[in-house]
């Protein structure tokens, strides 16, 4: 009796295992009554019932793969998409400063711009979510990114974006997203737009130094050096471009927002607001934590979350830095010696120099030779069909400027040139711009400043202080002309002033050839004046509004290339070689964390000052746009070792924060 209870008990104990077995088939409810059909089945052939476990087996085994295939069928027509999670941090800069490919933190505008193009077109990306914290970008570079991200939701993909602290960029950028959310604690700041303009008689007065400033054009200078206020000139070309630079900044809002500008005018005036005040006028969508946001959009949206970005934690002596550096080398060369048509993009960035400091800076300084034999390796290169010319220049060197310009002038004879105008490409900038078959510029873009001007500096003054006396020798009248040790003669001024003038008829005849127009209509918009990118295109001095996505459009219709043929983007200056890299920037460094600083550091653009000292050096027709701000001025350069320093290069401030300088 005990062992009749054991079985049953056993065969109990299995039931809950058939039922789940059962369970996972389409047709579990149907099998009980199949199997006893089939049995009584049987029962009246007058047979016995057949074994059927043999083949039950093989058509479970059968099930279970068609239902595997359909399943993999179902995944690969329906993938879980994933979510793209990318930070936007002070590290995102228009330029490394480094001639090296991507590497560590610091990511320049152009690596993003090719990652959105790269998520777009894979299928198994949904949606991208932007962390903003910080974002110091020039209001034409953030323009740049917003027309990428639109580019990226053609094809239904969304873009979320996060505000840890609503500073005016990264908000302006997040008004391109499809929602946008906010740090509970966080607040948002949209304060409009404003300058600082330091007037620097008096500072450099006390230095013992004074500025001669001789100029071929009514705007061309407003006093910065020499004077102690605005002229009426300069307060009325600002203005406007002010005007111009805040319609287009209320107007993105607006748009992305979907608010009438009256309100977001009524919201930038309030200028700073808390969290809920924020969500409560429209400008945001969504108030809480950022990771508690982002599996929030998990949950909605069922996607899964992507992985991250590249982690250099693991690299632990300067041989694992040398390692990644060439696997970056290798890929970047590829596309070099890649065959197929290729489209060169030509980057010309910072102020235009005459002297040549080596491959290290060639990202941050035009520098007259070398940017020469660049462009006559684009010109040798045959598989290069079209050139687009990446400006963001003050200009500088009249001489450099216009020798680049005779250089590029011959490569659009054999290879079209399409001009993309970053955040500033004005006097000298400019000039470059002129062999372009069509100008892009960006509606903020500053740009024009077409003349020029001479600065000497007369350091008498400071000498004196310093109770330095000078004493001259000379064979020839001009023989200490520029020599700064006291004040300029009438007769040298005279003479300048017609030196100066001589350059400024030349530069207009560029103008006229480059833009078809009469030299007397070129005249009504020269005279030094700045314009934003909007204006310059109602007046003729440049074609389109756009960036470079636009501009390479347009470079690859210019050569025929058919739009079926793949092409690849190939950037100029190459980047360096390591072994100049470690001579020239790493020589000082002995350990991988000093070596990551290094990689980890934005080389900030040259100061005003410094800018100042390298061209008041020698009497000589510049083709500049001295812009400063007062904030150079007041940056406190802390006790750490910049990469400035490491080079022995003079000290150099940090880049302008953008919302004071669109």
């Amino acid at each position: 009796m005990l062992r009749r209870w054991l079985v049953v008990l056993m065969a109990l104990s299995l039931l809950p295992t058939v039922v789940l077995a059962e369970d996972d088939d389409d047709d579990a409810g149907n099998a009980p009554s199949d199997r006893t059909e089939q049995k009584q089945s049987d029962k009246s052939k007058g047979g016995k019932p057949e074994d059927k476990s043999k083949d039950d087996d093989k058509k479970a085994k059968s099930k279970d793969g068609d239902d595997a295939k359909t399943e993999a069928e179902r995944s690969k027509a329906n993938p879980i998409k994933k979510l793209i999670e990318l930070k936007l941090d002070p590290f995102v800069v228009p330029s490394r400063g480094l001639n090296i490919p991507s590497f560590g933190r610091v990511r320049e505008v152009r690596d993003i711009l090719e990652r959105f193009e790269r998520w777009a077109k894979d299928e198994e990306v949904g949606a991208l979510l932007l962390n903003l914290d910080g974002l110091a970008l020039s209001i034409p570079d953030i323009e740049e990114i917003r027309a990428a991200l639109l580019e990226f939701k053609k094809d239904g993909k969304k873009v979320l974006a996060y505000l840890n602290n609503g500073e005016p960029n990264g908000y302006l950028l997040a008004c391109v997203a499809d929602e946008i959310a906010l740090a509970p604690t966080g607040d948002l700041a949209i304060p409009g737009l404003g300058r600082v303009f330091p007037y620097m008689r008096g500072f450099y007065q006390m230095r013992g130094i004074e500025y001669d400033v001789i100029t071929a054009g009514r705007f061309k200078y407003p006093g910065f050096m020499n004077a102690r206020e605005p002229n009426d000139a300069f307060k009325m070309e600002f203005e406007e471009i002010l005007d111009s630079w805040f319609g287009d900044y209320v107007q993105m809002i607006a748009d992305g927002r979907k608010l009438d500008p009256q309100k977001v005018r009524n919201s930038i005036d309030v200028a700073l607001m808390t969290a809920e005040e924020a969500k409560s006028r429209g400008l945001v969508d969504h108030i809480a934590y950022y990771d508690e946001y982002r599996d929030r959009v998990l949950r909605r949206l069922k996607f899964r979350k992507s992985d991250g970005e590249t982690d250099f934690s693991n690299i632990t002596s300067l041989q694992d830095i040398a390692n990644v550096i060439n696997k970056r080398f290798r890929e970047a060369q590829e596309s070099y010696k890649a065959v197929g048509p290729k489209i060169a993009i030509l980057h010309a960035r910072g102020p235009i120099v005459d002297f040549d400091l080596g491959g290290s800076l060639s990202s941050q300084l035009i520098m007259r030779e070398p940017f020469v034999r660049t462009i006559e390796e684009i010109r040798k290169n045959k598989t290069i069909k079209a050139v687009v010319l990446r400006i963001d220049s003050p200009g500088g060197s009249g001489y450099a400027s216009d020798v680049i310009w005779r250089k590029l002038r011959e490569l659009d004879e054999e290879k079209p040139i399409i001009v993309s105008m970053g955040s500033v490409a004005g006097s000298g900038g400019y000039y470059i711009a002129c062999p372009g078959r069509l100008i892009f510029a960006e509606p903020t873009t500053i740009t024009g400043s077409i003349g020029v001007l001479a600065i000497l500096a007369n350091q008498a003054s400071m000498l004196n202080r310093m109770d330095v006396n000078i004493a001259t020798m000379q064979r020839g009248k001009r023989a200490l002309f520029g020599a700064g040790v006291r004040d300029m003669h009438p007769d040298d001024r005279a003479f300048l002033q017609k030196f100066i003038l001589d350059f400024y008829e030349v530069f207009l005849d560029r103008v006229s050839v480059a833009r078809r127009m009469p030299k007397d209509e070129v005249r009504k918009v020269a005279e030094g004046r700045i314009y934003t990118g909007r204006q310059a295109l109602k007046i003729g001095l440049v074609d389109r509004l756009g960036g470079l996505k636009d501009a390479i459009a347009a470079a690859r219709e210019m050569a025929s290339i058919p739009a079926s043929s793949e092409i690849r983007l190939v950037h100029y200056p190459r980047p360096s070689g390591l072994g100049e890299l470690f001579g020239d920037l790493l020589g000082g460094v002995s350990t991988p964390a000093q070596a990551m600083t290094v990689f980890n550091t934005p080389i900030p653009s040259l100061s005003f000052d410094m800018q100042l000292r390298i061209f008041a050096h020698r009497p000589q027709p510049l083709c500049w746009l001295p812009l400063p701000d007062a904030r150079e001025l007041m940056l406190p350069m802390g006790p750490r070792e910049t990469l400035a320093e490491m080079l022995g290069l003079p000290p150099v401030t940090p880049a302008l924060l953008p919302m004071l300088q669109p």
